[in-house]
């Protein structure tokens, strides 16, 4: 992972050198410029949609998130297609069409879901809370908890004479 966030800007580069040298450097500085104005124009939209929705959501009191998700591509592309390159425009148009993006949803979620258990796995924690890959399959309310745990030894049994013995009462100790 470290080599690709290493090697993107190169790529990016090399991207627009070859396009400049198969066409022209015109040609290659009006793609990046098209490209640029196109992404701040989505961005913009992007965000006023964003923005008129949950107006309309508050109001309504129902917030739909397949309307909300359509929003977020929008501002993901226009991201995408501010930085120049074209290796970030192809993105970008992966990340509109619809089908394509449920793809590259399903394959970045599948990856990260089986890091993040290994994780705890990896430290010895106990692990019979997690059996396996997340299923999608399931109601979701909406809430999502995150946070840290930490093994709690059980508390130690006492004989049967501990826990028979009475209570001392110590007159010195006044409520």
């Amino acid at each position: 992972m470290k080599w690709l966030l290493f090697l993107y800007p190169w790529l990016e580069l090399w991207s627009l050198i070859e396009l400049g040298a198969q066409t022209s450097a015109t040609t290659a500085m009006l793609w990046v410029l098209g490209a640029g104005v196109l992404g701040i124009v989505l961005f913009r939209l992007a965000g006023r949609q964003t923005l008129e929705h949950l107006q309309q959501a508050q109001r309504v009191g129902a917030l739909s998130q397949q309307l909300l998700m359509g929003n977020v591509a929008r501002l993901v592309a226009g991201a995408l297609l501010i930085v120049p390159g074209l290796i970030s425009d192809a993105l970008a148009m992966a990340v509109l069409i619809a089908p394509l993006r449920v793809l590259l949803t399903k394959l970045l979620t599948r990856g990260s879901a089986n890091t993040h258990y290994s994780h705890y796995q990896g430290q010895g924690q106990r692990s019979e809370f997690y059996s396996g890959p997340r299923n999608n399959h399931f109601e979701d309310d909406g809430a999502t908890l995150e946070g840290e745990f930490e093994s709690v030894p059980p508390e130690p049994q006492r004989s049967d004479r501990e826990s028979a013995a009475p209570l001392e009462h110590n007159p010195s100790d006044r409520d």
